[in-house]
């Protein structure tokens, strides 16, 4: 590869640990250098009608990638509450062919969600490659589209109509986006996608243990400081058992659970 592996990143200032022990993990099995940006919502064009509006402030931040890009290259997109445990380089190296963006397939409902009806099997876009050369898309004429009536909310995420079926293919599998399910050798990215046992918030998550140890790594390495877990438990954006995590902490209680 010439270029680096670009990555995009839906996040908000909720996720900011969640987001470098994400960026951590993809640095450390990747083979070549990797270009990271986190994606907020700030300056993001917003659909007048509240149906139409994004579920979480970067939901749509994904749009922008390609012009981000100056609609050349390839990227990957990705949500933040993801744990990469394989080189990133296997989905940059797929040829697009007629393609214009990858996603991946959900054959059936995941345990975690089989409760819940707005759950649907087939292609989920939480995991994209982007061939940024083809889509030519511009945020301001997307949002133009909720407003005019041409699609809603659920068509875009759901069934991304502003790509032709042809055009998309869902070859990246379940294994790039396993949804709270982690399965040794087999996973690659295990997507943390109930908000409420998320394993920042919640000590009780069967997986959590997975993004203790990246996290514990990823304070090791410097990737994320202790002001980064002191800031999120002040603000009651993460757990505050975390704080053990905090080596100053960790020293002088032991680490003990």
């Amino acid at each position: 590869m010439t270029e680096p592996m670009r990555v995009f990143v839906g996040t908000d200032e909720s996720q900011t640990v969640p987001t470098k022990v994400l960026e951590y993990s993809i640095r450390k099995h990747a083979s070549a250098p990797v270009e990271f940006h986190g994606m907020t919502a700030d300056g993001m064009p917003i659909p007048r009608d509240k149906k139409n509006q994004p579920r979480t402030g970067f939901s749509l931040c994904r749009f922008t990638i390609p012009q981000r890009c100056g609609y050349r290259g390839r990227a990957l997109y990705l949500d933040a509450d993801m744990l990469v445990f394989t080189d990133i380089a296997e989905v940059f190296q797929i040829p697009f062919g007629q393609h214009h963006l990858f996603c991946t397939w959900q054959p059936e409902t995941p345990p975690a969600w089989r409760n819940n009806p707005a759950f649907k099997t087939g292609r989920h876009y939480a995991v994209m490659m982007l061939d940024c050369e083809r889509l030519r898309w511009d945020i301001h004429e997307i949002v133009r589209g909720f407003d005019e009536g041409r699609y809603d909310y659920g068509q875009l995420m759901n069934d991304m109509c502003i790509v032709p079926p042809e055009r998309i293919d869902h070859r990246l599998g379940t294994e790039w986006n396993s949804l709270e399910i982690y399965e040794p050798g087999k996973t690659k990215n295990i997507h943390y996608t109930v908000v409420p046992t998320q394993p920042w918030k919640c000590r009780t998550n069967p997986n959590g243990w997975i993004w203790d140890q990246y996290l514990a790594e990823a304070v090791a390495a410097g990737h994320v400081t202790a002001a980064d877990i002191e800031t999120g438990v002040a603000r009651k954006l993460i757990h505050k058992d975390l704080l053990r995590f905090v080596p100053a902490r960790h020293a002088t209680t032991g680490g003990g659970r």
